[in-house]
């Protein structure tokens, strides 16, 4: 199974070293942990990963499905979590991405990589 790109390059202090743009968003969406789903809220998106608001601490490492209304379901692994936001990185190819946001790719910035 191949995997989108890590989110970061190497750490220079006070740069944004991520290697996809990411957009701010405010989307209802669920994590599916098992048979368990969870109610969260997208706070940001990107061609590697996401940020989310949830309710419920979920630790790092952690595999998962994350499913947006009227777009899919992306498979990610909890990268880190702080209170009541959590990042994801998607585990599936950038292509899938592009594909499920094609009608949204130049509005939300996925259609090409950071400088």
């Amino acid at each position: 199974m191949a995997r989108a790109k890590k989110e970061t390059k190497a750490a220079k202090p006070g740069q944004d070293n991520r290697l996809y743009k990411r957009r701010s968003v405010l989307w209802p969406a669920k994590l599916i942990i098992g048979r368990h789903e969870i109610s969260c809220q997208i706070w940001n998106l990107s061609i590697g990963g996401a940020r989310v608001r949830v309710d419920l601490p979920i630790q790092v490492g952690t595999k998962l499905i994350l499913a947006i209304e009227a777009r899919g379901e992306l498979r990610a692994t909890v990268s880190w979590s702080e209170n009541e936001a959590m990042g994801l990185d998607f585990d599936v190819p950038a292509s899938t991405i592009k594909n499920m946001f094609e009608d949204k790719l130049h509005i939300l910035g996925l259609d090409e990589s950071a400088e």
